[in-house]
C-alpha cells in the first residue's frame, strides 16, 4: 500500500466502487472528439522545459505531453495520404488528397528550410500502454523513409491482395515495436523512429465496435474534430 493511501476501518474489496467498466470511462475523460497525436520527440520547447526526454515518444494533451517512453507497442490499422502547411499558425492548412494541387504545394514547399510544411503517410495506431487511439504522422525525410517500414504491419483483405495482385494471404493487423534512434550527420543530430515487429501479445485490445468506429473516422477525415498542431518557430507568416 502507498504511504498516502487512506487507511480504512471498513473492507471495500466486496463493494462496487464504480458503474460499469473501465473502458466507459477513458471515453468519458477524453478532452474532445479529436484524434490525439503520437509524436517522436528529439527537440523544441518540450524538452527545452523537461516535458519529456529526448528520443521519447510522447502524446500532446493540449500544452502537456504524456511520456510514454523509448520504446512502445502499437497495433496498425489503417493509412492515409497527409500534408500540412504550418506556416501561418492562426491559418493551419491540411489536406488528406495527395492528388491535389495543394498537397503538391505543400509537398514542394517543404524542402524548403523552415518552411513550416510537411508531408506523407499519416498512420491510425493503437498503443499499449495509454490504451488508445493515436495519429502517427510520418511528415519529415527521415520518418518517410521508415513509414513504408510500417506497411506489411496494416491489415491486408482478400480484396487488397486481389488489387495489388499479391501472392499473400489476407491477415489482420499485426503488433510492432516502435523504438528511437539518434542520426548524426556531421554538425546536425536528429531522431528518428525504428519499426520492429513485436515480441510480446497484447492481452488487451479495442472491442471491434471501437476499431470500426475509429477506421470509419480515420478514413473520413472531414468528419473529425479540428486538430491542434505546434507552431513552428520563428514563423509568423505563410510562406508561399
Amino acid at each position: 500500500m502507498s504511504e498516502n493511501a487512506l487507511a480504512l476501518k471498513c473492507d471495500l474489496n466486496n463493494l462496487p466502487v464504480q458503474m460499469g467498466a473501465d473502458a466507459d470511462y477513458t471515453e468519458l475523460a477524453k478532452g474532445g472528439d479529436f484524434l490525439a497525436r503520437l509524436q517522436l520527440y528529439g527537440k523544441g520547447k518540450h524538452i527545452d522545459r523537461g516535458d519529456i526526454e529526448r528520443g521519447h515518444y510522447g502524446i500532446a494533451e493540449g500544452d502537456e505531453i504524456i511520456d510514454l517512453g523509448d520504446v512502445i507497442d502499437v497495433i496498425p490499422f489503417a493509412r492515409r495520404p497527409k500534408a500540412m502547411d504550418m506556416s501561418d499558425a492562426d491559418n493551419l492548412i491540411i489536406v488528406y488528397d495527395n492528388a491535389t494541387d495543394e498537397f503538391k504545394r505543400i509537398a514542394a514547399a517543404s524542402v524548403g528550410q523552415d518552411s513550416g510544411c510537411m508531408y506523407g503517410v499519416s498512420f491510425l495506431l493503437y498503443e499499449r500502454n495509454s490504451g488508445r487511439f493515436l495519429e502517427f504522422f510520418c511528415g519529415t525525410k527521415s520518418t518517410r523513409s521508415e513509414a513504408k517500414k510500417l506497411f506489411p504491419y496494416l491489415p491486408l483483405t482478400a480484396a487488397d491482395v486481389k488489387s495489388r495482385g499479391l501472392d499473400e494471404e489476407p491477415h489482420g493487423p499485426l503488433p510492432l515495436t516502435l523504438k528511437s534512434k539518434l542520426v548524426e550527420k556531421g554538425k546536425w543530430t536528429w531522431w528518428v523512429p525504428v519499426c520492429v515487429k513485436c515480441s510480446v501479445p497484447f492481452k488487451k485490445v479495442p472491442t471491434n465496435e471501437q476499431i470500426i468506429k475509429e477506421i470509419t473516422r480515420f478514413v473520413n477525415p472531414s468528419k473529425e474534430g479540428p486538430e491542434k498542431v505546434e507552431e513552428p518557430a520563428g514563423r509568423k507568416g505563410r510562406a508561399r
